[in-house]
């Protein structure tokens, strides 16, 4: 959205709106994640992340040029809010889940392990998803010689994009990969919490629980 004309400082005042609301959403989390049922919050949260992230693929196919409208503005940091509102609920659950599985001698050690590899989990896929946008999206560069449109050189990646700037010329995008790259991973989201995630956790969920009773009959 910022390539598409959103200005920084609105973006910024987008996330400070968001704090109150995170802290709050770490409150929920926490009530919800008692008893023997701490997963519940990080399953259910699931759905409304991905409704949000085509929500958010919408905005940005709709996005208006600048300046933008209050209007829009607002439905931003609707959008934003509700996204990591959601986040934070997933976070809250996964985190009492830790809590309730780790192993009380090592202590905190256990539970920044446990955390560590959860952020690893949601990072990795970064790369390949960014690759992706870049690998679909066809991007070239025109330049207005003469009465004549010539196109010159790629402008997907930042060496074309500089050189095409140093040409003078104008990057067009005539596919953009982003949205091919949203809806695969919305494809593979949906799937993989109806097949995978959900019966995985509730798993976990039973496991936890007849761990936790045994170890407190002991």
């Amino acid at each position: 959205m910022v390539e598409k004309g959103l200005g920084r400082e609105d973006l910024a005042i987008a996330v400070l709106i968001d704090f109150p609301f995170q802290m709050f959403a770490g409150w929920i989390a926490g009530r919800w994640s008692r008893g023997n049922r701490p997963l519940w919050p990080w399953m259910i949260a699931f759905w409304p992340r991905l409704i949000l992230a085509l929500f958010a693929t919408l905005i940005v196919y709709w996005f208006p040029k600048p300046p933008i409208s209050m209007g829009f503005f607002v439905l931003l940091i609707f959008q934003t809010v509700l996204g990591s509102f959601a986040g934070t609920i997933q976070f809250g659950g996964i985190s009492a889940f830790h809590t309730r599985i780790a192993d009380p001698v090592v202590g905190g050690t256990y539970m920044t392990l446990l955390a560590t590899f959860t952020n690893l989990g949601g990072t990795w896929p970064r790369y390949f998803v960014l690759k992706g946008v870049d690998f679909f999206t066809v991007a070239t560069c025109q330049i207005q010689e003469q009465g004549l449109e010539v196109k010159a050189a790629e402008c997907v990646s930042d060496h074309g994009k500089i050189a095409c700037e140093n040409l003078g010329g104008e990057c067009v995008t005539e596919r953009d990969g982003y949205y091919i790259v949203s809806a695969v991973c919305l494809g593979i989201g949906v799937l993989s919490v109806i097949f995978h995630m959900i019966p995985t956790a509730r798993k976990l969920q039973e496991w936890s629980a007849v761990g936790v009773l045994s170890t407190q009959r002991a």
